[in-house]
């Protein structure tokens, strides 16, 4: 017998070790001694645990868990008279006569209704207690479940949502080292190696929970010297980070990052004159707080924004998955600027 039905068993005996016990406690009032009060409770076991059993394993299941209340009512309700006239028989002409003969009353009606309603209530209390219990005991299976369910059903959210950015800058990435090679820049192989780096924070290092804060600021410096390499003059890069105050804060993977690439992509690629991104990190008390802006080309258009929207939208989606009601992203155009504010509670 394995341990998972070794402690089904426990429970079980458990319970009716417990309901014996205290029942005999109560019955022990009217009766000479202990023992007599024990036996009583055991010449009622039977019953009660075949009521129990039906109930628990056969009605609730069938008729309660369907729907079917009346036709569950009436046929717990037959279950518990049957049981109830079948223990009067058998103390009447067995029991009584066996353990207790002072208790036979010769003038005793061996099927008397009061005498039948007074064992089906002593039937049934247990079964009421079984009915709580396998209710109970379902209700958490099921809220479990519906738990368990929940969490890989965000999982699988999460895992899509980072394939949708691994491509897009892998893909990026490759046009402007491949622009690079054309010119036949000895650049080029610093760079891959770089891209290396990139492709394995990406596929390996992402796919934990949480990371240290400055892996992530590793693959953005990475980034941003590959972008650099590839549009010289043409951009400048402001950074406001203090290391030490965010060296030890640990983060969900590849949240900063769409938001740095979505600045290259859409106010330095559509720039013709000179671009300028600003990238701060800092911590308060128990908030995080990541900013990057970008000055916005001349000429830009609604669908470009659009497309630099799709970005965006993947990273609050992914927020809301790992810091529900802990964050707040604020995105705004202003003065020729566009600037994303992001804020993590810790």
């Amino acid at each position: 017998m394995n341990a998972t039905k070794l402690k089904v068993l426990g429970g079980h005996i458990l319970f009716w070790l417990l309901l014996m016990m205290t029942f005999a406690v109560s019955e022990w009032g009217y009766r000479d001694t202990f023992a007599d009060a024990i036996i009583f409770e055991l010449l009622y076991l039977p019953v009660r645990m075949i009521a129990v059993y039906l109930n628990f394993y056969v009605l609730i299941p069938r008729y309660l868990y369907k729907n079917q209340i009346i036709k569950y009512s009436l046929l717990l309700t037959l279950v518990i008279s049957i049981n109830a006239i079948f223990q009067r028989y058998l103390i009447f002409y067995w029991g009584y006569p066996v353990f207790f003969p002072d208790w036979m009353s010769p003038n005793a009606v061996p099927f008397k209704i009061d005498k039948i309603t007074q064992i089906a209530v002593i039937i049934a209390t247990p079964v009421a207690f079984s009915i709580g219990i396998r209710v109970f005991s379902d209700w958490f299976k099921e809220k479990n479940k519906i738990k368990q369910l929940e969490k890989e059903k965000i999982s699988t959210e999460l895992k899509y949502l980072k394939s949708q950015v691994n491509p897009h800058f892998l893909f990026n990435t490759l046009n402007n080292i491949y622009g690079l090679a054309i010119e036949k820049s000895d650049k080029v192989p610093g760079l891959i190696l770089r891209l290396s780096d990139l492709l394995s924070y990406s596929l390996y290092e992402s796919s934990q929970q949480k990371l240290p804060v400055e892996k992530e600021l590793k693959l953005i410096r990475d980034y941003v010297d590959i972008e650099m390499e590839r549009y010289g003059n043409r951009v400048e890069v402001v950074w406001e980070i203090i290391d030490e105050e965010i060296k030890y804060l640990e983060i969900a993977p590849l949240l900063f990052f769409p938001l740095v690439e979505n600045a290259f992509k859409h106010g330095v690629k559509e720039e013709t004159g000179g671009a300028k991104i600003f990238i701060a990190l800092k911590k308060e008390k128990e908030n995080l707080f990541f900013q990057v802006k970008n000055t916005v080309p001349i000429g830009y258009q609604d669908s470009e924004s659009k497309k630099a929207g799709i970005g965006l939208s993947n990273v609050r989606r992914r927020l809301n998955l790992t810091y529900p009601d802990s964050y707040q992203l604020k995105i705004e155009e202003l003065d020729n600027w566009f600037c994303v504010r992001l804020k993590i509670k810790l």
